[in-house]
């Protein structure tokens, strides 16, 4: 269970790191990362829209990842379980909510 908990932080981590890049226009639109859907593929303007949007969501699921990942390995029992459990639905909801926020900033985008 502990390489869970380490591996969804991590891809979080990556996913922060790349919505940052691409929010501040240092990752340009394109087919091998980022937040790619058909509205957020659109236009450039659309593409750093989307990332603006789901930027803060995906750092503060990277850190409340990272925290639950924390406890996970240092506790014991049912505590590290619920915390591992809590990782992946971190990570989980973190990519559901960040992609509707990008999706709906990109629409907005002409």
């Amino acid at each position: 269970m502990p390489v869970i908990a380490v591996i969804f932080p991590a891809l979080l981590l990556l996913t922060a790191v790349l919505t940052e890049l691409a929010s501040r226009g240092r990752l340009r639109r394109n087919r091998i990362a980022g937040i790619r859907t058909h509205a957020t593929m659109r236009t450039d303007a659309a593409w750093a829209a989307s990332h603006r949007a789901a930027a803060k969501t995906v750092w503060i699921g990277f850190v409340a990842s990272a925290v639950a990942a924390l406890i996970a390995l240092v506790a014991e029992g049912t505590v590290s379980l619920v915390a591992v459990v809590a990782v992946a639905a971190i990570f989980l909801a973190t990519s559901v909510v960040s992609l509707l926020q990008a999706n709906e900033a990109a629409r907005l985008r002409p």
